[in-house]
């Protein structure tokens, strides 16, 4: 059955916010606030549902151009339908709605966004029979792809040129930097190194086994399965952040990686530990040769009984799960005058700052359109004593 709806909102996720029949809320992936749709129902709950647009009955002037032939259909650029200048405030709307609920006041933001063509330095490509490409919206059915509009096109040149040496079903992730030295891992079999600077293949490893990538702090280092920010245009205004905001001689980074905020917040203090439980990204962080730098191969979590110092600075940037509990009850008692936090999950940052506003209250929020063509979003806070 067919059902008509105007949307009134856009939830975290991806999907436009409507209304069915008897009051219930639906949510339509592939609508914008403004939007008046036709839909079928595709998962019935007992106090939502889902449907799937049929026909955009009235658009939104929220919609922006079509920038690519796959939207709606690739499960990558959720957002793609939506204008990048409204994409960015809704993102901002989805960090200060989370703010509002859980009761934390805060400054206006200050927003970062770039031009999202050729944004992503790293990518994760399906390989099917020498062609590459990604899943389509919630499913695991290939959809081939010649060209992506938001990946570095050096990037998408060495995925196909890889991928036409080898038939099957493989995947392969690609990182790569500003000098078009490229790493990729991939369970494809060796056929040559098909211009990458180095492959982590089913045959073992081939080529250069890390590439530097130079920021305005310094060089850092990363390998095949390195962490790094995916925005090559916007990642140094969070190294920018860290440095503006840190004050003191002692720092303390908690979720390091391998060295890319450390390298700023070592600038501005005298000594700095930094922590991170991946061996392989503390070696390759190590690399940095930062000399007022303790590294520390441990989780934060267990870290915090085994610090017995006084910080004038915290830095976190923990993954979407936010911070243990054991780490903002450390930060409450730490004494530290200011925290930087770095967060990619609006609901985990508002539930942690939450946590430490006993102590601390947010003195200053910039929120980054990191990933544009889908719902994520980066916010950096200062919180202070």
């Amino acid at each position: 059955m067919k059902y008509e709806t105007y949307i009134k909102d856009t939830a975290y996720g991806g999907y436009g916010v409507g209304t069915m029949p008897d009051g219930r809320v639906v949510f339509i992936p592939h609508t914008v606030e403004g939007d008046t749709v036709s839909y079928f129902v595709t998962e019935d709950k007992k106090n939502f549902t889902y449907g799937a647009m049929t026909e955009l009955v009235r658009p939104s002037e929220k919609r922006g151009e079509s920038y690519c032939p796959h939207l709606g259909i690739c499960g990558g650029c959720t957002f793609g339908h939506i204008a990048t200048e409204h994409q960015t405030e809704i993102k901002k709307n989805f960090v200060l709605g989370q703010f509002k609920r859980a009761g934390i006041s805060r400054p206006e933001p200050e927003i970062y966004s770039a031009d999202f063509r050729g944004f992503r330095n790293r990518a994760t490509f399906r390989i099917r029979n020498g062609r590459i490409g990604f899943y389509k919206f919630k499913s695991n059915d290939f959809l081939a792809v010649d060209d992506c509009p938001v990946i570095k096109k050096s990037i998408v040149e060495k995925a196909k040129a890889l991928a036409s040496t080898t038939g099957g079903s493989h995947v392969l992730y690609i990182t790569e930097n500003e000098a078009e030295q490229a790493l990729g891992s991939t369970d494809a079999p060796f056929k040559g190194l098909c211009g990458f600077a180095g492959l982590e293949t089913a045959d073992g490893v081939h080529g250069v086994k890390t590439v530097p990538f130079e920021t305005k702090y310094g060089v850092f280092h990363a390998g095949f399965g390195t962490f790094l920010q995916g925005n090559r245009y916007l990642s140094g205004h969070l190294q920018d952040f860290v440095y503006e905001n840190a004050e003191g001689a002692n720092g303390l980074e908690l979720y390091c990686g391998a060295g890319f905020l450390t390298l700023a917040l070592a600038k501005k203090c005298k000594k700095v530990t930094a922590s991170e439980i991946s061996k392989q990204s503390i070696a390759l962080a190590k690399r940095t040769d930062l000399e007022n730098v303790n590294w520390l191969a441990v989780s934060s979590e267990s870290l915090m009984s085994r610090l017995n110092e006084r910080y004038d600075i915290i830095t976190v940037d923990p993954p979407r799960t936010g911070l243990d509990k054991k780490v903002t009850d450390f930060i409450k008692t730490s004494g530290a005058k200011r925290v930087v936090y770095i967060s990619c999950s609006p609901d985990t940052l508002a539930r942690d700052i939450k946590r430490l506003s006993e102590r601390y209250s947010v003195t200053k929020l910039a929120v980054a359109d990191m990933f544009p063509g889908s719902y994520h979003v980066e916010t950096c806070c200062l919180l202070e004593l």
